[in-house]
C-alpha cells in the first residue's frame, strides 16, 4: 500500500496514477477525509484518556467535597471515552479499507491505455514457425494424441478443468525440472509454499481486495492461492532483511487456483485459461536502488529459457489499465499461437516497488558503510516477480509451434533429457 504521508503530500500524483490505472480518483479525497476524521477522533480520545488518568490519581489523593467533585467529572468523561472508542474503530476500519484500494503509482514509462489491447509491443524474438500445412490447435492435436481429456474432467469438476495424460504429463514435468535446474544454477532458492493461505496473506500480497478471483474454504477461513507469489511475498513478512543478504531470490513451485472471473471469452478454449494449473514463479526481495536492474534480470531469465526452447514470442510493456494493484511496471511475454496467428500471454514480469513490502512490513536492515542519505532513509525492500513457466498454458505455444505435418509433436532439445523422448506421436 501507499504511505498516507506520501498521499497527503502528493495528491495530484496519486490521483494521476489512479486515473492511469483506470480506477476511481475519488479514492484520494475519501481516504484523506477518513484520515482527518481518524486523527481528530484519536486526538479527542487521547486527550480524554489523559484527563481520565490524571483524575484517577487526583481522586485517590482527595477527600470530602473535592473528591466528589472529581468523581462527578470522571463519570461523564468515562461515557465520552466509551462512545469515542467504537466510533474511532469504525473510522479506522473504513480508512484501512479505502487505503488498501489505492493502487501503486505507475512508473513514468507506463503508457496510457485501458486494457491489454493498448499494451505496447517492444520487440519480437525467435523465428516464427513456417508451416507447409494449416497449423492445428493444441486442443485438436492433444485430443488426437490422447494427451488431454476435457470431457471427463468436466464430469468430475466442471468446465475449465482437464485431465493431462500420458506423455503430456511427462512433458509438463520436464518443463518444470528444466526451469528449476536453470534457476538453481542462477542462485534462486527453491521453495514450495502453501497452496492454502489466510486472508491476511492475500491482503499482504495485494491480491485482496477485491476477492472475486479466489476460491475460499469457509470452514477454515482459508483461500486457495492463485499463484506462488502469495506465499513467496509473505515468506519474510514482519522481518528486517540485512541489506548484505539482498537480493534474496526464490523459485516457488505451486499449484494455482483461479476463478478467472470475467475472463471467459478471452482465449477461453482448451488449456489457455483454466481454473487449476501449476507454476514456477521467480520472486526477488531487493534494495530499492537495485529494483530496476532486478526487474530487467527477471525478464532476461525468462527470455533465455524461451530462446533455448526455440519459441517465437514478443515482449510488451503493459499500459496503465492492464496493471494490477501492486504493480508499478510490468512486462508481459506473449508467445505466438500459430492456429489462429495470435499472441498468448505466458509470462508476467512485475516490479511492485515497496507496495507489498509496506503491507507485509518487510524492511531493510541497513549497514552504515558507503550509503547515500537517500539509501539510508529507505525503510522497505522492493519486491519483484516473474513467471518462469506456468503449465499447461506454456504447452499451448510449445505444442502448436512444434507440430509436424503428420500430427506429431517435436520436443525441444533442452527438454529431451527430462522427457526421455524427442517427439510425441500416436502409438502404433
Amino acid at each position: 500500500m501507499l504511505d498516507i504521508n506520501f498521499i497527503r503530500d502528493n495528491q495530484e500524483q496519486v490521483r494521476a496514477g489512479i486515473a492511469k490505472k483506470q480506477l476511481d480518483e475519488g479514492l484520494v479525497a475519501e481516504v484523506l477525509q477518513l484520515d482527518e476524521t481518524r486523527r481528530e477522533l484519536l486526538g479527542k480520545l487521547q486527550e480524554k484518556q489523559a484527563r481520565q488518568n490524571k483524575l484517577s490519581v487526583e481522586i485517590a489523593k482527595q477527600h470530602g467535597g473535592k473528591k466528589i467533585e472529581l468523581i462527578n467529572e470522571a463519570g461523564p468523561l468515562a461515557e465520552d471515552i466509551k462512545e469515542l472508542k467504537p466510533e474511532l474503530e469504525k473510522t479506522e476500519d473504513e480508512y484501512k479499507n479505502v487505503l488498501l484500494q489505492i493502487p501503486n503509482i505507475p512508473d513514468k514509462d507506463v503508457p496510457e491505455g485501458k486494457n491489454e489491447d493498448d499494451n505496447k509491443e517492444l520487440r519480437q524474438e525467435g523465428k516464427k514457425p513456417e508451416f507447409k500445412f494449416k497449423p492445428r490447435s493444441h486442443e485438436d492435436l492433444m485430443e488426437e494424441l490422447d494427451l488431454v481429456d476435457f470431457h471427463q474432467a468436466a464430469k468430475v469438476a466442471g468446465n475449465k478443468f482437464y485431465y493431462l495424460k500420458g506423455d503430456a504429463v511427462l512433458l509438463e514435468m520436464a518443463i518444470f525440472r528444466y526451469a528449476m535446474d536453470k534457476l538453481v544454477k542462477k542462485g534462486f532458492i527453491p521453495l514450495m509454499p502453501p497452496d492454502l493461505v489466510r486472508y491476511e496473506a492475500m491482503v499482504g500480497a495485494a491480491h485482496f481486495p477485491p476477492e472475486d478471483d479466489a476460491y475460499k474454504i469457509p470452514e477454515d477461513n482459508l483461500y486457495l492461492a492463485g499463484t506462488a507469489e502469495v506465499g513467496l511475498a509473505n515468506y519474510h513478512a514482519g522481518q528486517a532483511l540485512p541489506e548484505e543478504q539482498l537480493p534474496k531470490r526464490y523459485a516457488g513451485f505451486s499449484a494455482c487456483f483461479r476463478r478467472e472471473a470475467g475472463a471467459h471469452g478471452q482465449k477461453g478454449s482448451g488449456l489457455y485459461r483454466i481454473h487449476q494449473f501449476h507454476k514456477i514463479e521467480m520472486f526477488s526481495f531487493t534494495r530499492p536502488e537495485d529494483s530496476t536492474k532486478e526487474h530487467e534480470l527477471l525478464l532476461a531469465i525468462a527470455e533465455e529459457m524461451l530462446k533455448e526452447l526455440g519459441l517465437h514470442y514478443r515482449v510488451v510493456l503493459n499500459c496503465g489499465g492492464d496493471l494490477g494493484m501492486p504493480q508499478a511496471k510490468k512486462w508481459d511475454i506473449e508467445c505466438h499461437i500459430p492456429s489462429d496467428d495470435s499472441w498468448g500471454e505466458t509470462h508476467s514480469c512485475s516490479n511492485d516497488t515497496d507496495y507489498q513490502a509496506r503491507r507485509l512490513n518487510i524492511k531493510i536492515k541497513r549497514s552504515s558503510k558507503g550509503q547515500t542519505e537517500t539509501a539510508k532513509e529507505a525503510k522497505f525492500v522492493h519486491t519483484l516477480n516473474n513467471t518462469a513457466f506456468a503449465s499447461p498454458r506454456i504447452l499451448v505455444p510449445l505444442i502448436e509451434q512444434n507440430q509436424q505435418k503428420d500430427g506429431s509433436i517435436a520436443i525441444p532439445k533442452p527438454l529431451q533429457k527430462y522427457t526421455g523422448f524427442s517427439e510425441i506421436r500416436l502409438a502404433e
